[in-house]
Formats: C-alpha cells, structure tokens, sequence
C-alpha cells in the first residue's frame, strides 16, 4: 500500500493533474503528470519544503461493471508503483507534484509480469520537464541523412 503522503485523493487534485501533460501512453493504462512549479513558492521563504509526489489511479466502470474487477486493477497498479518507488523510481517521479494512472480495458487481461514491463518502462521514461526518452530507432542513420 502507497503511504499515505502519497495518495491523491481529492476531486480537484485530480482534475489538476489530469489538466497536465500526457507523459505516457500504452494498452494498459495512461500516465498524466503535474509538474512541481518551483517559480510559484513565495520568494520570503528561507527553506521551501518538498512534499512527495502524490499518486492517483482511476479505473471507469467502462473497464468493467464489477467493483472487484475494477478494484483488482487498481491493486494490481498500486503495487507495481509502490515497488517501483522502493527499486528506485523516486528521482524520476520527484519532479511531478502529482501523478494519475487512468487504466486502459486491456489492464484487466494482463499478466502481472506485463503490467510490471510497462510501467518500468514508463517510469524510466520520465525525465526533467515531463518528456519521454526518445526510444532508440536502429533503422535511423546516426549521421542524420535519409
């Protein structure tokens, strides 16, 4: 289970976070981002105090008219964000004030193993500023011809 400082779990915190960037797409969920905006701290501060970045999950009845169903998918990404924060992840994550994972129908279907894939995967992905990794094309030419 995610500690508590992590949880998101306000109407409007979501309603932020989902008005953000769209960081991160696959079949079995979407990754939206708020970035943290160190420019809105007041300048009087002496110390600015870094809250850690707060987690939501949103799993529609169109995923499936079953709460168990549904629920079963937000354990199941709940987990693999929670591992990912103890393997590692957190400088990755740390610049988001927050972050929400919409699950996708084909969540419902998926292994473990494969839900664990893309949410490495995403979470390495990020970066500073919201912006994915370009994946390695082996069929570009390094020297930028055609």
């Amino acid at each position: 289970m995610l500690p508590k400082s992590n949880r998101l779990k306000a109407k409007g915190e979501f309603k932020r976070t989902l008005s953000g960037k769209r960081l991160f797409g696959c079949p079995f969920f979407v990754l939206y981002g708020l970035e943290r905006n160190p420019a809105s701290q007041a300048p009087h501060k002496v110390q600015s105090v870094v809250h850690p970045t707060r987690i939501g999950f949103i799993v529609s009845k169109k995923i499936h008219k079953r709460a168990t169903k549904r629920n079963r998918i937000r354990r199941r990404l709940r987990e693999l964000v929670r591992l990912s924060l103890r393997q590692g992840a957190l400088p990755a994550i740390s610049q988001y004030r927050a972050l929400v994972f919409i699950a996708r129908p084909d969540a419902l279907g998926a292994s473990f193993v494969d839900l664990h894939g893309k949410m490495e995967r995403c979470l390495q992905g990020l970066r500073p500023l919201g912006k994915l990794v370009p994946p390695a094309s082996p069929s570009a030419p390094v020297d930028g011809s055609p």
